[in-house]
């Protein structure tokens, strides 16, 4: 469970910041929703992790 909520976090906040650039350079609408999303299932993970960490 730790491994995938540390997945889940990096892999999450990381798209989350690098989907905008990688759009922007192919000059398409960003998807903002989805970015957001992505970003609060990230913050959400690494909540998860320090919350429960003596647990996991």
């Amino acid at each position: 469970m730790k491994k995938l909520l540390n997945w889940g976090a990096v892999g999450l906040l990381t798209t989350a910041i690098l989907d905008p650039v990688v759009y922007s350079m192919l000059e398409l609408p960003i998807p903002w929703v989805r970015d957001l999303l992505m970003g609060v299932g990230g913050v959400g993970c690494f909540y998860l992790l320090i919350r429960y960490r003596n647990e996991l």
